[in-house]
């Protein structure tokens, strides 16, 4: 595999949710993930750590997925380190084949979850079989290397807009930013990658996710829009030379909003022209 393919994702799924994703009437990104990791015969394994109240996010999507067909999905049931620490990760994970991280605190899930015996089966997994792993909200965060954990929803960029912290590196030098125009997260998304305009900054709406592979397709699915902010071509950056909590200048970002069914290579950055049937009604 070339030093280019290595460096951005590892595995062959990932799917990455913006959060409120719809979980009780279509359940589109739901139905796609379970497509993705086998459909009935799926074999999934929830993870709730990030949650304040795990027992009940636990119980949402093990309900959601067995309204979906999927009999008996597992659960890590832990509350604290300790308690993945003392879980058995070959018995948890033998025969997964869709890990779902949920909502909730992504500081939490990486401080519960990073290190342990357990986050290193998941990435061998990621990295070695068609396991799809899956994270909505703060899970969808935390699968950065270097991951958003808070930042002010601001009307331009300034330098302590955001803070980031080294997440569990599902994905490489791409930071995920969630419930992105809905809560108006723009400013943030250009300060993180103003920081090392080396990583590719991708803010993800509510009830939409991107699938990604390790081609270098990204393609977008769901109701509202993905927003890609690339900072390889920026001319002017003087985040380095402002006070904290001062704006700063930034000159040569490139932005990409792309709706459903729309596809973008994140190795080379650039969006993949749709076919001209996608762009045109239907007159029939």
């Amino acid at each position: 595999m070339s030093e280019s393919h290595d460096r951005e994702i590892i595995g062959g799924h990932l799917l990455v949710i913006g959060g409120a994703e719809d979980k009780y009437n279509e359940r589109r990104i739901l139905k796609k993930f379970l497509e993705l990791a086998g459909g009935e015969e799926a074999e999934i394994l929830i993870v709730p750590v990030a949650s304040d109240f795990p027992e009940f996010a636990a119980d949402v999507y093990t309900q959601a997925f067995r309204n979906l067909g999927v009999s008996n999905p597992r659960v890590l049931r832990a509350t604290s380190r300790q308690d993945v620490a003392q879980a058995d990760a070959e018995k948890l994970l033998e025969g997964v084949t869709g890990i779902f991280m949920t909502g909730g605190d992504q500081m939490r899930l990486v401080s519960v979850l990073g290190g342990t015996k357990v986050a290193e089966k998941m990435r061998k997994m990621v990295r070695d079989s068609d396991v799809v792993m899956a994270g909505t909200s703060a899970g969808a965060a935390a699968m950065s290397t270097s991951m958003i954990v808070r930042g002010e929803a601001t009307s331009h960029p300034h330098k302590n807009a955001v803070k980031l912290s080294p997440g569990l590196g599902f994905l490489k030098n791409i930071i995920i930013d969630q419930h992105f125009t809905e809560r108006g997260r723009i400013s943030r998304l250009i300060t993180a990658v103003s920081y090392n305009p080396y990583n590719l900054g991708i803010g993800i709406d509510e009830n939409t996710a991107i699938i990604l592979n390790g081609k270098g397709v990204l393609e977008v699915f769901g109701q509202g829009s993905t927003t890609i902010v690339d900072g390889s071509g920026i001319t002017f950056n003087e985040i380095a030379e402002v006070h904290d909590s001062e704006a700063f200048s930034v000159c040569g970002v490139q932005f990409h909003v792309l709706r459903d069914g729309l596809v973008y290579n994140y190795l080379e950055r650039h969006p993949i022209q749709p076919p001209v049937e996608f762009l045109l009604p239907d007159l029939g």
